[in-house]
């Protein structure tokens, strides 16, 4: 019989040291798990608009690995809802910011190495953000229709360390297919270990058709941890 891991889960806000901004989360851990136990991470990003319960109903429901999943809410209210930074700006006030966040959120849950950064389109924007600029953080990143852009990296160095795991649709109609390429040329030129997969998915349906293979992909890395 299929073994079906129960979650539950539990809601925070952190308020970092060095400013004045906040982030809310979702912890979720398996049914089995003890608050002290050593687990790996899962950092999740939710796309533009969405919610971090959305995301992980539509995104996330299929692992089966002993793994501590945190999804961060967007901490940028829009008319459409939360968001992840897009301007030069945006991410001057928040990229450091929210790997601040990461590093408290390590030693606030007993962690086995580095934690995973998974994003979805403005998700995965801020983690191709995070692959250049703060590598160093993470184990490995897996961006999913996102896009970075040159100006975005203004008043940054490049950090890279994490090796990068990129998915990119050929029908996206939300974030273009030439910018998850350019995306990832970007990436290269800063000597970011990548390597760009491609389906025939639109931007919303990438997870509906190749959901079992970035979990399965993820899951490998976990443990592997």
């Amino acid at each position: 019989m299929k073994k079906i891991i129960q979650w539950w889960n539990k809601s925070s806000t952190t308020n970092l040291l060095n400013s004045d901004i906040g982030f809310s989360y979702i912890v979720k851990y398996p049914a089995d798990h003890s608050p002290s136990e050593h687990l790996p991470m899962l950092i999740a990003l939710h796309g533009d608009g969405d919610t971090v319960d959305n995301f992980y109903e539509s995104a996330l429901d299929q692992f089966k690995t002993k793994v501590r999943i945190i999804l961060i809410k967007a901490p940028i209210s829009h008319e459409c809802g939360d968001v992840w930074p897009f301007s030069a700006a945006q991410y001057k006030k928040y990229s450091k910011a929210f790997s601040e966040l990461v590093g408290q959120l390590v030693i606030k849950y007993p962690t086995i190495s580095k934690p995973i950064l998974l994003g979805f389109s403005g998700g995965g924007a801020m983690a191709y953000h995070q692959a250049v600029t703060q590598g160093q953080s993470y184990a490995y990143i897996f961006p999913v229709s996102g896009l970075l852009l040159n100006e975005q990296l203004d008043d940054f160095l490049p950090n890279p360390s994490a090796m990068v795991f990129a998915y990119h649709g050929k029908k996206d109609e939300v974030v273009a297919f030439s910018a998850g390429q350019s995306a990832v040329k970007l990436l290269k030129s800063m000597k970011v270990k990548v390597n760009l997969s491609i389906f025939n998915s639109g931007h919303h349906g990438i997870f509906n058709d190749i959901k079992t293979e970035i979990t399965h992909a993820i899951e490998e890395k976990l443990n592997s941890l």
